[in-house]
């Protein structure tokens, strides 16, 4: 093979061409001038010291540590959360963090049985049914799941249309009603808290995604839907806008039958005029959600990515509202052991992780 080096141009013209055969060094040609040949040797470092500068450059490349962060669907609170977690994260000099939509936490675990370098939100329900191998999670696998840090937690909203004739959850037997998105948690406990009522196989609940059902609430095609959110959540104040809505409670005895079944979840307060109309105070169910990974995240990565969650609180508040609602004491709520990485952190800003966390 033979390349055709060009020292110069003149009018327009190719001067001092040299065949030079491949087998050969560059210092080995015999050059037609000291001046063709100091050109050509003063090319050679040039380009042997382009060529290691961009070996360089592809070894930082390559030593960037890449991480996913899941959460929810696009255009929901939780998906905005993850956008900031993922912008708190690639604050880490070498640690670059991509979002990608989810199906919801149910996808999410599972997921976690495969992945690696993986961080996802989850409520604690669902962790502790992956550990139990209960359904949705009879195949096992999920002992590698460790906890990372708390993020606001779901707030069961029970929407209805005004004209529905449905003012309590009793009501919703026989009728049309959205448990929730496919896979999401709130699917789970829309189901759990329908059992507790005596309406198990009494309610027509269709398997569609959220944005379609409340497509249907809209279009009268169905009475209500549920949706796990903090609250004020956007969808509610959407549908709001345009289609007169309530919100139904659920009853103490129900919801002690609840923690008979899963005693992850608390009551809350869904407090009067957070939506504009309603007036009174909605007593409704609450669940713990946190951030999760994988124990083959090296513990040096999962201290630096808590450290920079916490350190920069600013990015979560500004990715969403509820950002401001992140609290460091929620890491409490995990149910999965706490990473290594992770310890290190909350051990060294003072905060008591429980034993059986460790």
């Amino acid at each position: 093979m033979i390349i055709i080096f060009m020292t110069g141009l003149k009018n327009g013209n190719p001067i001092c061409c040299k065949l030079f055969p491949t087998n050969k060094s560059l210092f080995d040609v015999q050059w037609q001038t000291k001046k063709e040949a100091m050109i050509m040797k003063k090319a050679a470092f040039f380009t042997l010291a382009l060529l290691v500068f961009s070996l360089f450059l592809i070894g930082e490349v390559c030593a960037q540590t890449r991480l996913v962060v899941k959460s929810a669907r696009a255009g929901t609170s939780y998906y905005a959360l993850a956008i900031g977690m993922a912008k708190a994260i690639s604050t880490v000099p070498g640690i670059e963090a991509s979002v990608e939509e989810s199906l919801g936490s149910v996808a999410n675990v599972k997921e976690a049985r495969t992945r690696s370098h993986f961080i996802f939100t989850s409520t604690s329900d669902l962790i502790a049914q992956a550990f139990k191998k209960a359904k949705p999670f009879e195949e096992g696998g999920y002992e590698r799941i460790r906890t990372l840090w708390a993020v606001p937690g779901v707030t069961m909203h029970w929407v209805v249309r005004e004209d529905s004739g449905v003012k309590t959850i009793r009501d919703l037997a026989g009728k049309r009603f959205i448990p929730g998105g496919i896979g999401t948690s709130t699917e789970r406990l829309t189901k759990l808290i329908l059992k507790t009522y005596g309406l198990e196989g009494k309610v027509d609940l269709p398997a569609v995604d959220l944005k379609e059902g409340v497509d249907a609430v809209v279009n009268r095609r169905a009475v209500g839907f549920t949706t796990g959110s903090p609250f004020p959540t956007p969808m509610v104040m959407e549908i709001k806008a345009t289609t007169p809505v309530r919100l139904l409670e659920i009853g103490e005895q129900e919801f002690k039958k609840l923690l008979e079944v899963d005693p992850t979840y608390s009551l809350t307060t869904i407090p009067g005029g957070t939506y504009k109309g309603i007036d009174n105070d909605v007593r409704t169910v609450a669940s713990p959600v946190l951030a999760y990974t994988t124990d083959d995240l090296p513990e040096e990565i999962a201290y630096k990515v808590t450290k920079a969650f916490w350190e920069n609180k600013k990015i979560m508040a500004d990715a969403h509202p509820i950002g401001t609602g992140i609290d460091v004491n929620g890491v409490k709520y995990g149910l999965a052991k706490i990473h290594p990485g992770a310890l290190k952190y909350y051990k060294e800003v003072g905060i008591d992780i429980p034993p059986s966390m460790k």
